[in-house]
């Protein structure tokens, strides 16, 4: 790979900072970042390859810090999906949904668990250049307790093997032997459940599940190997007892009280809301397709809309209270690649309108959501020995983060310094 350098841009850098116009990179030949600054006071090599892109914004590459590679749209009963679809399918499919997750100008994900082994093959072909791809952090299937959102069977059966999105844990010690399995199957971070989802028909989003002690063992194990742990959580107690125990991040919480933000704020634990995907929910077409595998009626359906109308409404009211609380706020859609046309920036729209500026929605998709997948140190923002994952905009998301809707407008997207769409010059696409 030859070094490259940007010039003449309106650099954004996702650290908060405001934009800097005439500025510019140089990314060397490990697709790091060697400098950054004024594009007349960067020392550019005669091999250098030379990127004008005045009159554009260049940004870090978007992040979502919770996503779920094996969703997928054509089948959004989770149920009938893990019973009527092989993992070899399934994985077809989530080699499909990387592909799509790139083109909308997301160069990382933090997947949020997955059946069998899928998120770090996903991984691993992406690193190795077999398929197109947002680097990925994988998880591997979700850890629950018996009854809770992972044990993902009828009431009449019991299933547990690698077909399930889920796995159940119960105690410390079926905790910690999950967490050891896990780790030497080449996770990069594990996924526990504190709670169920809202309009789930048997676990809902106000009832806990994993304890404390639960939580904390995964913890502790997973630190052994030097790997994070992140949650799922939307009832208060689930959701301060996952901070507590020391969680990296937290997915959902839209029923987080005042102390649980608080908590979130001191430790650093990241907030990961998913609003776009509650308001999804509340459509009926989606509310019929989501619950059909349970049998359900048209009672049933309606307070399902209901149940996740409420959270949709939590969920706004906990994202401004946060922003008041300083709890940094990252940016996750929990799949937005199964609910077409939306994606991650579907999900920065609706931060942006409950009252985050422009400037602090791109740092909390880029900056704050590679804390949240425990990638902070080398991702997320345009600064010296970070990676090169970046985009080249038409428009000024700065000042709208809407302009990043329109995927004509995102010109060129770099990964690790390298071109994975060129739209500069009539350049080639992913």
């Amino acid at each position: 790979m030859t070094a490259t350098a940007l010039i003449n841009a309106r650099l954004v850098d996702g650290t908060g900072a405001p934009a800097r116009d005439g500025w510019g990179l140089l990314i060397d030949e490990e697709g790091q970042i060697s400098a950054a600054g004024a594009a007349d006071s960067l020392q550019i090599g005669r091999e250098t390859e030379v990127l004008d892109v005045s009159g554009r914004t260049v940004m870090p590459g978007l992040i979502d810090a919770h996503t779920h590679l094996t969703y997928h749209a054509k089948e959004y009963a989770l149920i009938l999906q893990q019973m009527n679809e092989n993992l070899e399918f399934n994985t077809l499919k989530a080699a499909e949904n990387a592909k799509m997750i790139l083109e909308t100008g997301c160069t990382a994900v933090g997947d949020g668990a997955c059946r069998g082994h899928i998120g770090s093959a996903i991984r691993d072909a992406v690193a190795n250049g077999v398929i197109p791809g947002p680097k990925v952090v994988a998880a591997g299937q979700m850890l629950s307790g018996s009854g809770g959102i992972g044990d993902h069977t009828g009431a009449w059966g019991y299933h547990e093997n690698d077909s399930y999105l889920g796995i159940t844990v119960n105690g410390v010690e079926e905790v910690q032997a999950a967490v050891r399995r896990q780790i030497r199957s080449g996770v990069d971070w594990v996924k526990v459940t504190a709670s169920g989802t809202p309009g789930n028909p048997w676990i809902d989003g106000d009832t806990q599940d994993l304890s404390f002690e639960e939580i904390s063992a995964a913890v502790r194990e997973a630190a052994k190997f030097g790997k994070p742990v992140h949650a799922h959580a939307h009832d208060p107690k689930g959701i301060k007892d996952a901070v507590r125990a020391g969680v990296i991040s937290l997915h959902s919480g839209e029923f987080a009280d005042d102390e649980g933000l608080a908590l979130m704020a001191e430790t650093g634990c990241v907030f990961v809301p998913t609003i776009a995907w509650l308001h999804f929910r509340i459509d009926e077409d989606y509310a019929q397709a989501f619950t059909r595998s349970g049998g359900t009626g048209p009672a049933d359906i309606q307070k399902f809309i209901a149940r996740c109308g409420e959270a949709y409404e939590a969920c706004a009211d906990t994202v401004r209270r946060a922003k008041a609380a300083g709890t940094p706020i990252g940016v996750g859609s929990d799949a937005a690649h199964v609910f077409p046309p939306y994606d991650l920036a579907f999900e920065m729209e609706y931060l942006q309108d409950l009252g985050l500026s422009a400037l602090e929605v791109i740092q909390s998709a880029t900056q704050i959501s590679a804390r949240a997948v425990g990638r902070g140190e080398s991702w997320g923002t345009l600064e010296v020995g970070k990676a090169a994952d970046l985009l080249v905009v038409d428009g000024d998301p700065s000042q709208d983060v809407r302009v990043l809707r329109d995927k004509d407008k995102i010109v060129l997207i770099m990964q690790d310094g390298q071109v994975r769409k060129n739209g500069l010059s009539g350049g080639g696409g992913l």
